[in-house]
């Protein structure tokens, strides 16, 4: 596992840019899962520049989902509400090329499964970006997800669900209900990066990078992937003890 130390909020954003602009790059066929968040937010907002000077096009990649709510969150997806926001209404991304999941849908674990065979479809995740819960969730894999678990329907922590009720910007109902990518899923992807900020997440961060690797802290397993980057400004950093 990687540790980028970034000054600040607006330099961890510049740099998380650079990541996805870099990656798509190299190969525009790019299969992704996006964040939604508070964290991302700029990111999104720098890589919209770039798009309007004619610098990158984001075209021909494929976006999937990192999580999302469930029912009676908005049928079209309340994560997915921010990416189109943020991210899609610009990129110029097709229709068909757009992966959300269809929490719409009564057999969610159907689904979930689904999701799982699209994405072995294209040949698998080439980049997943993430944040990292103040419990140490990734994706909405919440404190004691198995670490071979794949896409399916979870149950939020009421702290988590009161974590999104925190971001500023709301995208309707919060539900306690929710579908994610598994752990398992996320260490199939060829990359997957960790976008940290705040001294709201300096114990949780702490956690992921030098203390035991359990499922009581669902991040930890990460530091099993052969390219994980962990993004984060120097408000999340603690010195591990000793050093």
């Amino acid at each position: 596992m990687q540790l980028v130390v970034c000054r600040d909020a607006a330099a961890l954003a510049r740099r998380a840019a650079d990541c996805f602009l870099d990656r798509v790059r190299v190969k525009p066929e790019l299969n992704m899962a996006v964040p939604a968040g508070r964290t991302p937010r700029l990111m999104y907002e720098l890589l919209a520049e770039e798009h309007r000077q004619g610098r990158v096009d984001f075209s021909r990649m494929r976006v999937f989902s990192v999580d999302e709510l469930g029912p009676p969150a908005p049928p079209d997806g309340y994560f997915w509400r921010q990416i189109r926001a943020e991210f899609l209404a610009w990129a110029e991304v097709p229709p068909e090329r757009r992966h959300p999941f269809g929490v719409e849908r009564p057999d969610l674990a159907r689904m979930c499964g689904e999701y799982e065979e699209t994405i072995a479809a294209v040949g698998g995740l080439d980049l997943v970006m993430l944040g990292l819960g103040p419990n140490g969730h990734v994706a909405s894999n919440e404190p004691g997800s198995a670490f071979d678990s794949r896409c399916r329907p979870v149950r939020l922590l009421a702290s988590t669900v009161q974590y999104i009720l925190t971001d500023a910007v709301t995208q309707g109902e919060v539900s306690d209900r929710a579908v994610t990518l598994g752990i398992a899923t996320l260490l199939d992807a060829r990359e997957v990066v960790v976008l940290v900020s705040g001294a709201g997440k300096r114990e949780p961060l702490a956690r992921m990078l030098y203390g035991p690797i359990t499922p009581e802290l669902p991040a930890s397993v990460l530091r099993r992937h052969p390219r994980c980057v962990v993004l984060t400004d120097e408000a999340a950093v603690v010195a591990p003890a000793g050093r």
